[in-house]
């Protein structure tokens, strides 16, 4: 019972083994709850519980961490960083920092290693998703499919602030795949240089790197309850 945060820790005690897991999403996103049709409300969610099927789904590592949803490093790593630190929670509160730090974050230059191959970027957003949002259907990773052993690697280049407001509405409609600033990359495993302490978050959670990040996908690890 809880957010994408929640889920990562019971989920880190059920690695590995038969036994199911259930979501009651009670957070503020409820990403990976959203993205495997568990429905928000309460009641009906405890439904899928008693009536609902268990399949097998991805997660991943980054360094000795779990994470079950998404990773990010960029712009939404910020974010939630500034959300962990606010008092107050819920849905408008996420909103209104988003809309007072859209434009005054300067985008990083990330050198990857994606599957082997070298790879340098420039992001406003760099996120590692197993499943497709953030969460409140902020979809961030369009293609993402949680049995399919792949991470997807979504990048949001540098953008003029004219392109703010359509690049949320694509990521709000899940038409984010069709605007020029948007990249993706299918892996199974990534490594992210880090210089300096990098901020990121797992699953909603903030923390902050002092290595770089090793990122490997852990294939059909964790038993989850579903809809029928």
């Amino acid at each position: 019972v809880g957010g994408d945060g929640s889920v990562n820790e019971v989920a880190n005690g059920l690695m590995g083994t038969e036994t199911a897991l259930g979501i009651i999403p009670t957070g503020s996103g409820n990403g990976m709850a959203r993205h495997l049709k568990i429905p928000v409300n309460c009641k009906k969610a405890v439904n899928v519980i008693n009536t609902g099927r268990a399949i097998r789904i991805d997660t991943f590592r980054v360094n000795d961490a779990l994470c079950v949803g998404t990773l990010g490093v960029g712009f939404d790593a910020h974010i939630a960083h500034l959300f962990a630190e606010s008092t107050r929670r819920g849905y408008s509160t996420y909103v209104k920092i988003v809309l007072s730090e859209l434009y005054k974050y300067k985008p990083l230059n990330y050198e990857m290693k994606i599957d082997g191959v070298d790879y340098v970027k420039e992001c406003f957003l760099l996120t590692t998703a197993n499943s497709s949002q953030f969460g409140n259907n902020a979809v961030i990773a369009p293609f993402a499919n949680v049995q399919d052993g792949a991470l997807d690697i979504s990048m949001i280049a540098r953008f003029p602030l004219i392109s703010a407001p359509n690049l949320i509405f694509r990521m709000m409609n899940n038409t984010l795949h069709k605007s020029k600033y948007f990249t993706m990359k299918k892996a199974k495993e990534v490594t992210i240089k880090n210089n300096s302490g990098l901020k990121g978050h797992i699953d909603g959670e903030p923390v902050t790197f002092a290595t770089d990040l090793h990122i490997k996908v852990v294939p059909l690890s964790l038993n989850v309850l579903v809809p029928n």
